[in-house]
């Protein structure tokens, strides 16, 4: 054979391994790309965009002419070099090309140009998409063919149930799409609330009763003014006795009108509403619409005793949902605040996982207790008696001590990072 018939084979076995090269990249990008970046830059005005969504939103038409071009593009290298092979040496060296060729094209059409795609999926999704659409028309009828075989083919065989996402999986993707920047923070963490939000009990947001601001019906007018002149609320629980008695909610304007009328003659039983109770184990997300319907912004919170818990608003629920809501009249302050010094002072309400986030600790214990145990319950936890201001232990590293306490009430919480947190990253 002259070097002219040897350069042939050769140039078309190349152009067929890129050929190869050009269906694995396809495939890889197409399935590694964002479809949520490519639908931005879709609505941008983006052709090639909007033809990669086409062929996303098709994909078994899609898969099946990339398989049919890998299908063509293998087989014929395969047929070639045994073609050339066998003229040139016999058909004893059919073997040892057969192997040296298989590994030649795993690694250059297969390994290779995967691995680049998946790293820079979105770049050469767009890159190959016009030639990729001109093959999928070009292979449609062939690729018809063949998925109405499938298709016929797969009555015959029982398929697995759908699988759907799990929440962890969604919260990866989540958590993924904020990094690359396809997802601003704020709504991924607002996403991110309201896949938690099915799993919150009352328990986990309720103003505990030490807090709840409540007035006594055996109080005088002017008592009772005294305690509404220093809260902002518009309405307060009302209970004959003790706490744990609690007989209505009171809407604090329509009693300051008819205190204005009436003066100490004022009648405030029959102005209260009817309370609205809950049991602290009740989902929130059950709660929200039956306070909805009841018209209730304030439930009781009870325990199985009947004994009085604290409160819930629905202020509180939907803060849970969407952030703090913050009025005119609220004090703004810090609930975690960097000391500077490798230490944090952290309010005891904070839950223990919204306060690891916040000082840029990685718990190395998966609990997902803590995603709801607030930092002073947890602190408690480690006693065995109530402590006393200054009293600590260690946690993985963590310091954590008392910084502040009322009676037996735990209120802030210093939290001292390990040497080598603080010295070698930086805090959120």
């Amino acid at each position: 054979m002259d070097d002219g018939g040897s350069i042939t084979p050769l140039l078309i076995t190349i152009l067929l391994i890129l050929f190869a090269d050009f269906a694995a990249v396809s495939e890889t990008a197409l399935a590694s790309v964002s479809k949520v970046r490519m639908k931005t830059l879709a609505d941008r005005g983006d052709q090639k965009a909007q033809q990669v969504l086409d062929a996303l939103d098709n994909f078994d038409r899609t898969i099946s002419t990339l398989l049919i071009c890998t299908n063509i593009a293998h087989l014929a290298v395969a047929s070639i070099v045994t073609v050339e092979v066998t003229k040139r040496w016999g058909l004893s060296a059919v073997t040892l090309s057969t192997l040296i060729t298989s590994l030649v094209v795993f690694f250059a059409a297969e390994m290779l140009p995967k691995s680049i795609a998946k790293k820079y999926s979105e770049k050469l999704s767009l890159w190959c998409i016009p030639f990729l659409t001109f093959l999928i028309g070009l292979f449609r009828p062939v690729s018809l063919l063949l998925a109405a075989i499938g298709t016929f083919a797969s009555r015959f065989v029982k398929g697995d149930p759908p699988v759907s996402a799990t929440e962890e999986e969604i919260q990866d993707i989540i958590e993924d799409m904020t990094e690359e920047g396809t997802l601003d923070e704020e709504h991924g963490d607002l996403i991110s609330s309201a896949l938690e939000f099915n799993d919150l009990t009352v328990e986990s947001i309720l103003t505990p009763r030490v807090d709840v601001c409540a007035l006594d019906i055996d109080a005088s007018p002017e008592e009772m003014l005294d305690v509404i002149r220093t809260q902002n609320h518009s309405r307060l629980p009302v209970y004959e006795g003790n706490i744990d008695h609690i007989i209505g909610i009171l809407q604090i304007r329509k009693y300051i009108r008819s205190y204005l009328k009436e003066g100490a003659s004022v009648d405030v039983r029959s102005m209260l509403d009817e309370p609205f109770y809950v049991t602290e184990n009740a989902k929130i997300d059950e709660l929200l619409p039956k306070m909805s319907r009841e018209r209730q912004s304030i439930a009781i919170v009870t325990d199985h005793y009947g004994g009085t818990v604290g409160i819930v608003t629905t202020e509180d629920i939907l803060e849970t949902l969407v952030g703090d809501i913050w009025d005119e009249d609220d004090v703004v302050e810090d609930p975690c605040i960097d000391l500077k010094n490798g230490s944090w002072l952290v309010d005891a309400e904070e839950t223990v996982t919204d306060t690891f986030w916040n000082i840029g600790f990685d718990n190395p214990e998966e609990d997902e207790t803590l995603s709801n145990k607030r930092i002073g319950e947890w602190v408690f936890e480690h006693f065995q008696e109530v402590p006393s201001v200054q009293e600590s232990f260690d946690y993985h590293g963590l310091k954590v001590s008392v910084a502040s306490m009322d009676h037996n009430r735990i209120l802030k919480v210093m939290i001292r990072l390990p040497k080598e947190k603080k010295e070698g990253e930086e805090t959120v």
